[in-house]
């Protein structure tokens, strides 16, 4: 059963939270489940190298705290803290309208619709921003574009890629300004939309949320 945007909402912060108090066998078992969980919503090659992306960049983030003297197993740990945060993102927006998260964060967080907006737009920036990427660079390919090399040539020619990437970001703005400002957007954008109430299955994914959550002290009250 579909979980409400609220509760994803909350469960998302919460897995930011988790990653700081709960121990490495838990963390890593949420690693596993969300990967399963994205694997299971949508096996496309847009969230493979989503997730693969993800990877790499965990990977480079690990080297570099081992470059600068961090321990092994606290780069390992940092670097598993940060993809578990990330991939939190990736499955609240791939399981979730970003309509129902914006409506959820005006109507229970009570957010300014302005901020609401401006948080769902960069989230919603993101898909957009792999898809166009896969674009032009099936574009610049048909035009003889080639990445083989080594690492600094690859990265010259990344060039002929940002260039058109970035235009196309400027343009899709500017047809969102003026689309917005021809639909009257405002305070009552989000209110013609159906309410979502919470389910059964909502109520007891937060129930699991606060569980987890209050770890630490009810670790301490069995331990005692």
């Amino acid at each position: 059963m579909k979980l409400n945007a609220f509760t994803w909402i909350i469960v998302t912060l919460a897995v930011t939270a988790w990653v700081f108090i709960l121990p490495l066998q838990a963390v890593a078992t949420i690693l596993v489940l969300q990967l399963v969980l994205l694997l299971y919503i949508k096996r496309s090659k847009t969230m493979l190298a989503a997730i693969g992306g993800l990877g790499v960049f965990t990977g480079m983030m690990v080297l570099l705290q081992l470059l600068f003297g961090s321990p092994l197993n606290v780069s390992l740990f940092g670097g598993l803290r940060m993809l578990v945060m990330t991939l939190a993102f990736l499955c609240m927006l791939a399981t979730t309208r970003i309509q129902s998260i914006a409506k959820a964060l005006v109507d229970r967080f009570h957010l300014p619709v302005e901020y609401a907006f401006m948080l769902t737009a960069a989230l919603r920036f993101v898909p957009n921003f792999l898809e166009d990427s896969s674009i032009t660079l099936d574009a610049q390919s048909c035009r003889g574009y080639s990445n083989r090399g080594n690492a600094l040539k690859r990265l010259l020619s990344y060039v002929v890629v940002i260039r058109p990437l970035v235009m196309r970001a400027v343009a899709k703005s500017e047809t969102l300004a003026l689309s917005m400002e021809l639909r009257g957007f405002g305070a009552n954008t989000y209110k013609n939309m159906p309410k979502e109430p919470l389910t059964m299955v909502d109520f007891i994914v937060l129930v699991i949320v606060v569980v987890l959550s209050t770890y630490p002290f009810w670790k301490k009250f069995l331990l005692a």
